[in-house]
């Protein structure tokens, strides 16, 4: 099951919808922010929590490791791999089997909150929930017998729901670039890397 960045009460209110929310419109909200989050992860090319992850093959340095994944959180674990060449002092350098944590959170992270107005407003504007109070327009007139209705032209969905550009979120967008950080010191504590310092390792 997706986990949701943003809830259905946070859309439910912006679109007009009594709160809580009914079984039936929380399933139709559901499914327009699991829509939106899958664009978004698709444009950002990342996802949008935390995670962890392993890398083979890892070379450490004494200013940090080269990981594919970014921002580091933790480093969980860092073992050196069978057969790997001795160094720092032999020849070559020495890989790791590395497990950590990274990632961005767009859910909580005070950061990260461009991306979830990004949702909102793109959630707010799904197929689904066309027929959301926010998002009728005022009837101006209707006769008597009710053959007739006609709307008040300048009462369409409110500009405020319009999603921003998608660009808005390009600062978390990866481009398949390598990020090289700063040594994080591992945990738990008592891991030790040979060759960086602060690890306790020679």
């Amino acid at each position: 099951m997706t986990e949701l960045i943003v809830t259905e009460e946070d859309v439910a209110r912006r679109l007009g919808y009594p709160v809580p929310v009914a079984d039936e419109v929380r399933q139709r909200i559901e499914t327009a922010i699991v829509d939106a989050q899958d664009a978004l992860v698709a444009h950002l090319g990342r996802s949008l929590l935390p995670a962890e992850y392993t890398e083979n093959g890892v070379h450490a340095g004494p200013e940090g490791w080269v990981l594919h994944h970014t921002p580091v959180i933790t480093v969980l674990s860092a073992i050196s791999e069978p057969n790997s060449p001795p160094g720092p002092f032999g020849f070559g350098a020495p890989t790791y089997n590395v497990r950590y944590t990274a990632g961005i959170d767009a859910r909580s992270d005070p950061e990260t909150a461009p991306l979830r107005l990004w949702l909102r407003a793109t959630a707010c504007h799904h197929p689904l929930l066309a027929d959301a109070p926010a998002r009728q327009r005022r009837v101006s007139s209707a006769s008597v017998e009710g053959q007739s209705v006609t709307y008040d032209t300048a009462a369409d969905p409110p500009s405020l729901l319009a999603p921003p550009d998608v660009a808005t979120t390009d600062r978390w967008r990866l481009r398949g670039r390598r990020i090289y950080q700063a040594p994080v010191r591992p945990s738990p504590p008592g891991l030790t890397v040979p060759g960086i310092p602060g690890t306790g390792g020679l």
